[in-house]
């Protein structure tokens, strides 16, 4: 019962994290490829994570393939766009 309702709600939030990313983009005129990267590197870990349960994938690839995305999703943040109205300079 709540790995379907932990499941279900994994999708359901991920649905409005890729919303929310689309409009962003949308409201930016000029978005680098780079930027997304971490977004969908904390994506993907949650989808990774959530096949490895349902599909039974060892708990070592699935930790790697963690890992690996996390340190990536890390290395791109220095490519994320900040509000100048927000945090001067």
């Amino acid at each position: 019962m709540w790995p379907t309702i932990a499941t279900v709600l994994l999708l359901i939030l991920s649905g409005f994290a890729v919303n929310k990313i689309f409009k962003k983009m949308k409201e930016t005129p000029a978005t680098d490829p780079e930027s997304l990267v971490t977004s969908i590197c904390f994506l993907l870990i949650g989808v990774v994570n959530l096949a490895g349960y349902w599909l039974g994938f060892p708990g070592v690839s699935t930790m790697a393939l963690t890992v690996a995305l996390l340190i990536i999703g890390a290395y791109f943040t220095r490519y994320l766009q900040v509000d100048g109205a927000k945090y001067p300079r």
